[in-house]
């Protein structure tokens, strides 16, 4: 194996009379008694290794197989589809290309989570408040500290349905600095899109559970509107739930992990009432 090749790299290598991809979980492993290992012919991609030890974290976790959670973060890549409109183009809506003035409330919120990336630890916060009190524009402005840091961020909705207006107002601010991830993407949008997070020509990507498997460099804040909806619940194997890995890949990547909701899931709030600290961050993050 080269000496650049380390965890994270998906490369392809000679398996028989064909080539097989395979992911580097670890290296220094000797193969086998009595087993050659075949030689890396080729780097296909990089991945952040955080990403990694995530997937690994998801088969063990959910009782799957290594296999089938690195495929959640190494799909197969098709070749390019040419020149054509990024989806996030083509299916957002019209959104406010600028920014709200925050309430106080609001104001106290995005304090905590600039508090949590500037800290650069991973931090989990309870964004609580009814429906249309502005909780949406509280993560485009933590979008935008993010940024400004040099950090990526992962905002996911429930619904794709719901992606359209969600995408339209967080383009509206921030252009084509914007990827978009669903399951409703063809094949060839899903690679295009994921290789422009993986190039850094899009920092922020919007979309429903898959996306929080996006290759983002440098993350530093994902957000999960509506966490208590089912649909964050992948139903086939792996069966994750995509609210639980926006924490634990926050845990990784020392990243703010900020779960929205007008009617949070009761073990969150019994995560946040558990302690004086976590309560008033409860408290203070109510817009």
């Amino acid at each position: 194996m080269p000496d650049t090749v380390g965890p994270g790299a998906v490369v392809e290598v000679r398996f028989g009379n064909s080539r097989r991809r395979g992911v580097v979980t670890e290296i220094g492993v000797p193969p086998p008694q009595g087993v050659e290992a075949a030689p890396v012919e080729r780097v296909v991609e990089e991945l952040p290794p955080a990403l990694i030890q995530l997937a690994l974290w998801v088969a063990d976790y959910y009782g799957s197989t290594p296999g089938r959670a690195l495929a959640l973060v190494a799909p197969v890549q098709r070749r390019p589809r040419g020149e054509r409109a990024q989806p996030a183009e083509r299916d957002s809506l019209p959104g406010e290309a600028e920014p709200a003035e925050l309430s106080a409330t609001q104001q106290q919120a995005l304090q905590r989570i600039v508090a949590g990336l500037d800290a650069r630890e991973s931090a989990n916060l309870l964004l609580h408040g009814a429906t249309g009190s502005g909780k949406t524009e509280v993560y485009l402005q933590a979008c935008a500290v993010a940024l400004e840091r040099d950090r990526g961020a992962i905002v996911l909705v429930p619904e794709i349905a719901l992606t359209p207006q969600a995408l339209g107002r967080f383009r509206a601010r921030f252009g084509e600095r914007i990827a978009v991830l669903h399951s409703a993407l063809t094949e060839a949008e899903r690679r295009d899109e994921r290789t422009r997070i993986a190039r850094g020509d899009a920092n922020i990507v919007v979309g429903a559970r898959s996306a929080v498997f996006a290759p983002v460099r440098n993350l530093g804040l994902i957000c999960v509107d509506e966490e208590h909806d089912a649909s964050y619940k992948q139903e086939s194997d792996p069966r994750y739930d995509a609210r639980t890995v926006a924490a634990k890949r926050a845990a990784l990547e020392n990243a703010v992990a900020v779960f929205g909701s007008a009617t949070p899931r009761p073990e969150s709030w019994g995560a946040w009432s558990d302690s004086s600290s976590a309560a008033d961050c409860l408290a203070r993050c109510r817009p």
